[in-house]
C-alpha cells in the first residue's frame, strides 16, 4: 500500500510539472467572446522540453496563424502547420534547448498565435501533448462576437433609418 501511495505522488508530481494553459488576449479561463481576430498564448508552467499540438477543432470555422515562437519556448522550438483528420488544424509545437543550451527552455509564455473567425463563428482550440489526441492539457472556448464600434455603428445607422421614416 505504502508503494502504492508513493507512485502515485510521483504521477501527481510528474503531471503537475508539465502544466500547460492556453491564455486569450492575456486572460486565463475556459471560455471567451473574442473579436474577429485575437491573440492565442500557449503557457508552460515549468522550463522542460515537449511536443505538442494546438489545434482548432473540427466544426470552428476560424485559423489559427501568424505563429510566433516566444523566447521561453527555448533555442529550438518550432510551430509548424498542422493537420490532423478527425480533428482539425492548427500547428505542431516543440520546445526545446540546443546543445549550447542559449536561450534555455523557460517557464512563461512560449507560443503565441492570432485566432481569425468570422462574427457567430464558435469553435474549441485545444493544445495536446501527446499525438494520441486522449486528454487535452489546455483547452478554450471562444465565441466571435461583433467588436463594439461595429455594434455601435449598426445601432446608430439603425436610428438615423428609423428617423428618416
Amino acid at each position: 500500500m505504502r508503494k502504492m501511495l508513493v507512485l502515485i505522488l510521483v504521477l501527481g508530481l510528474a503531471s503537475a510539472a508539465n502544466a500547460m494553459l492556453i491564455k486569450v488576449d492575456d486572460q486565463e479561463g475556459d471560455s471567451f467572446e473574442v473579436d474577429v481576430k485575437t491573440t492565442i498564448t500557449v503557457v508552460s508552467e515549468d522550463s522542460s522540453s515537449w511536443l505538442g499540438y494546438i489545434i482548432v477543432e473540427e466544426g470552428g470555422a476560424g485559423v489559427l496563424e501568424n505563429a510566433v515562437k516566444l523566447d521561453a519556448a527555448g533555442d529550438l522550438g518550432v510551430a509548424s502547420a498542422y493537420e490532423e483528420a478527425g480533428w482539425g488544424t492548427g500547428f505542431e509545437l516543440s520546445a526545446s534547448t540546443s546543445p549550447g543550451g542559449v536561450p534555455a527552455v523557460a517557464a512563461g509564455s512560449q507560443f503565441s498565435f492570432d485566432y481569425v473567425g468570422s462574427v457567430g463563428d464558435i469553435a474549441r482550440i485545444s493544445l495536446f501533448v501527446d499525438p494520441e489526441f486522449d486528454v487535452p492539457a489546455a483547452l478554450v472556448d471562444v465565441t466571435v462576437v461583433p467588436e463594439p464600434m461595429t455594434i455601435l455603428l449598426l445601432g446608430l445607422g439603425g436610428l438615423f433609418l428609423r428617423r428618416r421614416r
